[in-house]
């Protein structure tokens, strides 16, 4: 399911995605790839990588890392990227051995997983000893001063308007994968549970996106 509602937007995934979180996706990226501390050749893999727009930020500061892109759907990837290899895969499921990257990084994948404990040990299993990950999504924002307009938006508004516009039912999907999601600071107690240390967190847009970040 998750394949086809990813396949159905494929086309005008950036857009919309740009669309829905005014313009700040870019920056949010940019974030996390300053928290994963790269250093040019290092071995990175990223999980769910979509677009490839993580990816661009980290080829363009540097171009000399050996990067692995996985994701379920091939549609969305541009391809031809310099150092870069595509690999069709599910994040429970990863096709590589352990220890095998210094650095993961997944942005906007964990809502879509079925199994987050199977993803975080996956994760843990393919980083050498002292490798970080960092992990981007969407959070429902509580109680926050925000969230009253933030449901307003994301729940009712958008997903109407980008459904009509993609002809499709995915942005319905996707604002319902947030509502139903768990809290950043289950994230870190499933994290730490698949022995990640070190986890810390930042807050972003007021509360509705968070970056976690640890350590093998």
């Amino acid at each position: 399911m998750v394949k086809d509602v990813f396949r159905d937007i494929s086309r005008n995934y950036d857009f919309f995605d740009s669309l829905m979180s005014f313009g700040m996706d870019r920056r949010w990226r940019r974030i996390v790839v300053d928290m994963l501390h790269i250093h040019d050749g290092m071995r990175i893999m990223d999980v769910g990588a979509g677009s490839g727009k993580t990816i661009e930020e980290i080829v363009e500061r540097y171009p000399n890392s050996m990067i692995e892109a996985v994701d379920i759907t091939q549609e969305m990837f541009p391809g031809n990227m310099k150092n870069v290899n595509f690999n069709i895969a599910s994040a429970e499921s990863i096709p590589f051995q352990d220890g095998s990257f210094q650095r993961i990084v997944s942005c906007f994948l964990t809502r879509n997983v079925e199994s987050l404990e199977n993803y975080f040990f996956e994760a843990y299993r393919c980083l050498e000893p002292g490798g970080v990950f960092c992990n981007m999504d969407i959070f429902d924002p509580g109680k926050s001063f925000i969230s009253p307009l933030f449901r307003t938006y994301f729940y009712r508004i958008m997903p109407k308007l980008l459904d009509r516009t993609s002809r499709s039912h995915s942005y319905s999907y996707l604002a319902g994968s947030v509502k139903r999601f768990i809290t950043p600071s289950a994230m870190v107690e499933m994290l730490e549970n698949s022995g990640f240390s070190e986890v810390t967190t930042r807050r972003l847009a007021g509360g509705t996106v968070y970056i976690h970040k640890c350590i093998k």
